[in-house]
């Protein structure tokens, strides 16, 4: 009995990798016309997440795991472009850095605003969201091209026919998503900051008792989460070649919806990066199915189905679920 309530825990605490690793035998297995496991498919799918918010999931997951939301990781996505592409024309590596410094700014404001003056994040990041978005459209009219040593980096490729079925070699822009990921997952299980999110976010009250500085692991959540934002938003400015005023728009709903996907639970306190990654993969896979069926199923229709996916993976982690399984065990005891 011991054995099997164990190895029921192993899998429910690896739901998303359980999940992850059935969509893709399931898809490779209809799919198997369309090569669906090909190197040159896996890529483009990781390349796609790279592009789409992917990044935007792994900094919402610091924010989310306080128990907190950052809805201004769309306009900082786009203003991060937009001030790399202007600054850039004077200095490439100026205008990176400011860049990045836009996500870092507005995620410190936030952060200030959250637990200096007590506002709602939900509030504060959304007010920033506009000032951001206003931001973009004073400083830019049209969207600001981009070229030279940046545009050059950004779409550079390795590994050129060493991966079998990739003879164009793998994006720098995959890369960097694995290299935040691990990172991310460092900074969680390693350090006293990553350790300080997941007290936060389980009982703040708690954390603060036990002599944690609360509203420094909060700033420091919502800096990361703009930082990381912010550096999306060079990247892929930079390998399209121009940073549109529009960009990043609804981001912020891909980032929640991949965390939640992910098991990332939305009250906070509970979940972890590597969860946010796979969820990453499923929503992308998922968005790559849509284009693979026979009949193409509309914008509207993807959106009801993601909608309901986030709903069931929210659902999952639901204290109704929890209670149910907790009066389960005390049947069996």
């Amino acid at each position: 009995m011991k054995t099997k309530k164990n190895i029921g825990q192993m899998f429910y605490s690896k739901s998303t990798v359980l999940a992850f690793l059935l969509l893709v035998v399931a898809a490779s297995i209809v799919f198997r016309d369309k090569n669906f496991l090909s190197a040159t498919n896996v890529f483009n799918i990781l390349l796609k997440a790279a592009k789409n918010g992917g990044f935007l999931a792994l900094g919402m997951t610091f924010v989310i795991l306080c128990a907190e939301i950052d809805l201004s990781v769309g306009a900082v996505f786009a203003l991060s472009g937009v001030v790399m592409g202007i600054v850039g024309t004077v200095n490439p590596f100026l205008g990176i850095v400011c860049g990045i410094l836009v996500g870092v700014v507005s995620g410190w404001l936030i952060g200030y605003m959250v637990t200096k003056m007590r506002i709602s994040s939900w509030i504060a990041s959304l007010a920033m969201m506009f000032a951001l978005r206003g931001i973009i459209l004073i400083i830019a009219k049209k969207s600001v091209v981009i070229e030279g040593s940046i545009m050059t980096f950004a779409n550079a490729k390795f590994l050129k026919g060493v991966v079998p079925g990739m003879k164009s070699g793998i994006s720098i822009l995959v890369i960097l998503l694995f290299v935040v990921t691990f990172l991310c997952m460092y900074i969680s299980r390693n350090t006293k900051f990553g350790m300080g999110i997941y007290a936060v976010g389980g009982n703040c009250e708690a954390a603060r008792m036990m002599g944690i500085d609360v509203d420094r692991i909060k700033i420091k959540a919502f800096v990361w989460c703009g930082a990381i934002a912010a550096f999306s938003g060079v990247l892929l400015a930079s390998s399209s070649g121009s940073a549109t005023l529009s960009a990043g728009n609804v981001y912020e709903t891909y980032a929640i919806a991949m965390c939640a996907i992910g098991g990332v639970k939305l009250s906070g306190g509970e979940g972890k990066f590597s969860g946010t990654f796979f969820g990453i993969l499923i929503y992308f896979i998922i968005n790559t199915i849509f284009t693979y069926l026979p009949t193409n199923i509309s914008v509207h229709w993807q959106s009801i189905i993601m909608g309901l996916l986030v709903l069931i993976s929210v659902g999952v982690q639901s204290e109704v679920l929890h209670n149910i399984k907790i009066g389960k065990k005390k049947v069996e005891a």
